[in-house]
């Protein structure tokens, strides 16, 4: 989903995670930008797991338990990441060269495919590796 510059990317959160129609118990991961009370009662009435990183407050550090669990996230939602990371190095995708959320969603619509027809010879290789070898 594209969204304008003035908003923030946590607003639509709930339509997403509805419009994704996840299963009962399926963890939901996102960073520290989405922690809010909101967030945390909509995923307990959709009957997710909550994924969503804890942010500290003003005056109230996270707890040492606090801080390991979003090490825990932070290692599965680092895949995710770097593919940001990569369509960046690669593409030069922080910067947007259009005006427009229609033309910014079919840019970052060109970007995922490039990202995974570059990805792709090395997917190719690697899973005939694996039925060679019998890993399959």
């Amino acid at each position: 989903m594209t969204t304008v510059a003035n908003h923030h990317d946590s607003q639509p959160f709930i339509a997403l995670v509805d419009k994704a129609s996840l299963t009962k118990g399926c963890r939901v991961g996102t960073d520290k930008a989405y922690a809010s009370e909101k967030h945390q009662k909509a995923l307990k009435e959709r009957e997710l797991k909550n994924g969503i990183q804890d942010k500290a407050l003003k005056n109230k550090p996270l707890t040492n338990r606090q801080r390991l669990r979003n090490r825990l996230i932070s290692t599965e939602r680092y895949v995710v990441e770097r593919t940001f990371g990569s369509q960046q190095r690669w593409f030069g995708s922080k910067i947007l060269r259009y005006i427009g959320v229609a033309k910014a969603h079919a840019w970052h619509s060109l970007l995922a495919m490039a990202y995974n027809l570059k990805r792709l010879p090395a997917l190719y290789v690697n899973s005939v590796c694996l039925q060679a070898s019998g890993a399959c």
